[in-house]
């Protein structure tokens, strides 16, 4: 009895630490340093535009912004949240940047939407949790990491990527054309890519991966992996 108690304690501990919605909706912009780097984790969603300065504009309650922390270090912009937030009816950021964004690491419910195409050498993309990103690159190379219920949905043109895709993460990409793709998918996720020169990597569990044109395929497909080739997207 007492040790259900101490449960009972903990949840409501939890709830009650839980930021909710206060006051106005409000529109607040923070300058920050040059960065090409971003790291977020929250419940808000992002959009990114280039734009000559560095600034990150918030739009919500003034309690929840003030529960964000915003900063940059090593050329990489941080947004997190102090607390968890329960309840935020509007919780948009715009984001500023003057550089394209060489790498984005995602976690809990984080929504980004790059509104312009991105061009960098290299491109890095890791997202977990129930994260989702939408975007267009033009990169030399990628590197593509996904796991629990992440989605994501890629455009442009990549000459070889990297990708490493589990549980049941989805990566619906018809437009992201890609010379040379590797792959490692597992467990139950969904992948879909237009690829024109080589295919490579493991498919395994119960993962499906569709692709368009007509690569020389080097995959090992296992277990009841699914792998679909279509023509047109």
């Amino acid at each position: 009895m007492k040790n259900l108690f101490y449960v009972f304690l903990v949840i409501g501990l939890v709830s009650c630490s839980k930021v909710k919605p206060k006051g106005e909706i409000a529109t607040k912009d923070v300058a920050v340093q040059d960065f090409n780097k971003l790291d977020v984790s929250g419940k808000f969603k992002i959009f990114y535009v280039q734009n000559p300065k560095n600034m990150v504009s918030v739009e919500t309650y003034p309690n929840v912004f003030d529960n964000l922390k915003i900063e940059v270090k090593d050329k990489t912009l941080y947004i997190s949240e102090k607390s968890k937030t329960e309840g935020v009816d509007m919780y948009n950021i715009m984001l500023y940047s003057k550089n394209n964004l060489e790498s984005i690491a995602m976690a809990d419910s984080t929504d980004i939407t790059i509104s312009s195409q991105m061009s960098v050498p290299a491109f890095k993309l890791k997202i977990k949790d129930n994260a989702k990103f939408m975007g267009s690159v033009l990169a030399n190379k990628a590197d593509i990491t996904m796991t629990n219920k992440a989605k994501a949905n890629l455009l442009g043109r990549t000459l070889d990527a990297n990708i490493a895709i589990s549980d049941t993460a989805s990566i619906i990409s018809p437009y992201w054309y890609i010379n040379n793709l590797n792959i490692t998918s597992k467990n139950g996720n969904y992948s879909e890519f237009s690829v024109d020169d080589e295919l490579n990597g493991n498919l395994g569990n119960t993962a499906e991966l569709v692709y368009y044109g007509n690569p020389q395929k080097k995959i090992k497909v296992t277990d009841k992996a699914k792998l679909e080739q279509k023509q047109k997207p």
